[in-house]
């Protein structure tokens, strides 16, 4: 089995418990992290990612969180209730977000209660069992091979898993290997590229992620492993299938690709989809090395790309759209500018937009724009590479240059000799 298993539980080193038996026979064949706490299994989450599947323990005697309650009383311990306990198991798994199948162990049926709201969020890859008077150490191979079928069944019929699994394996070598050479050529390498970044008058921060981040992906695209597994998918066959509900999955795999949500402490950036009024929305074009500047002096101008509600729509009314609606995505129309799903207008992700560069670009005085934005938070962003070729594209249409018409007799003596 490929990937990490994530065992969290409190009784995984105490003696004479079945949680134990469990844990250790589950490490004599895989590779299985185990943590005693919430707290601990959040870390692990965080640091290393992707694992192939999560056992988790609905009920913890004592949990870091109410433990540093305790110690700011100066109590010591304090006696945890069933449902403050519970409660922490659910929050762990509502916060936490992680491609892997989820294994719970609950010492009372808790489907009736939160099996709705995982499910929603989790699908398939909840697999809740009860720990009841058959969960002995006598007994825990049976328990076991039940989990080890689970994991395998749950992989089966997502074969796509194996490939997360190796880009998360490929993502780690690459960044450790990155982090050793910038660090070999000079060891305060991050405050270095950070000054640098700053004096040049752009955001910092931002620059140091985006920098870091092409990096990476100069070493992904090398990386022979996660080539042959992405080729391996590829090469897989899949029936055609043009139903609505498919429409709808690809519209909304192909709409997280174009957009990210936002969070509401996010910077501003190039990209940043601002919604200029009830009707109307802008993309920030602005170069990212201007941002910093022109939200700092409030006479500035920020540059925007609107677009309608109904621009889409709209668009598709006009007979020339109509009739080469095959080649639309594909950017051919050179005054127009097309992108799919925005989920901003519909819950189906059945609208996209067009921006028209003869028309739809504004300039907003950077104090207009902030006050706009406090009103009305930015919601999504347009994502790399799309939000350069908006950019570029339109860049390229206001910069075009009119050049003389060649004689028809010049093209035929051209075209026929």
């Amino acid at each position: 089995m490929e990937g990490v298993v994530l065992f969290a539980d409190d009784h995984i080193y105490s003696e004479d418990r079945p949680e134990k038996a469990l844990f250790e026979s589950l490490r004599s064949d895989l590779p299985v992290l185990g943590v005693q706490s919430l707290e601990l299994a959040s870390k692990a989450i965080q640091s290393i990612g992707t694992f192939s599947a999560i056992v988790l323990d609905w009920q913890y005697t004592q949990d870091e969180t109410f433990e540093d309650i305790a110690k700011e009383l100066g109590t010591g311990k304090i006696p945890i209730t069933t449902a403050q306990k519970e409660d922490a198991a659910y929050a762990f798994l509502l916060t936490n977000n992680f491609y892997s199948l989820i294994y719970i162990f609950s010492e009372k049926d808790i489907e009736e209660t939160y099996g709705e709201a995982l499910r929603k969020k989790f699908g398939d890859r909840i697999i809740i069992e009860k720990k009841d008077e058959n969960f002995t150490i006598k007994r825990v191979s049976e328990f076991k091979k039940k989990i080890l079928e689970g994991i395998d069944e749950w992989k089966e019929s997502n074969r796509n898993l194996s490939l997360p699994l190796k880009w998360t394996v490929a993502i780690n070598e690459s960044i450790q290997q990155i982090f050793k050479e910038l660090s070999e050529a000079e060891k305060d390498w991050i405050l270095e590229i950070y000054k640098s970044a700053q004096s040049d008058g752009v955001d910092p921060e931002l620059f140091v992620i985006e920098l870091l981040q092409l990096i990476l992906s100069e070493s992904l695209v090398q990386n022979t492993a996660l080539i042959d597994a992405l080729r391996n998918e590829g090469e897989r066959n899949l029936d055609f299938n043009d139903s609505d509900e498919k429409k709808k999955s690809l519209s909304k795999l192909f709409s997280r690709l174009h957009y990210s949500e936002l969070k509401p402490d996010a910077p501003l950036m190039t990209g940043d989809i601002c919604e200029i009024d009830d009707n109307k929305y802008g993309i920030i074009i602005t170069p990212e090395c201007d941002i910093r500047k022109v939200k700092k002096n409030h006479d500035l101008y920020f540059d925007l790309l609107t677009f309608s509600k109904d621009s889409f729509e709209n668009s598709f009314k006009q007979k020339h759209v109509k009739d080469e609606s095959d080649r639309v995505f594909n950017q051919s129309i050179q005054a127009m500018h097309f992108l799919p799903s925005f989920p901003s207008l519909s819950t189906n992700l059945d609208k996209g937009i067009a921006i028209n560069f003869t028309k739809d670009s504004i300039k907003i005085k950077s104090a207009e724009l902030q006050i706009l934005i406090n009103e009305r938070p930015r919601k999504f962003k347009l994502n790399s590479p799309f939000i350069q070729n908006l950019r570029q594209r339109y860049i390229s249409h206001i910069g075009r240059i009119g050049t003389p018409a060649v004689h028809s007799l010049v093209k035929t003596w051209n075209i026929n000799n």
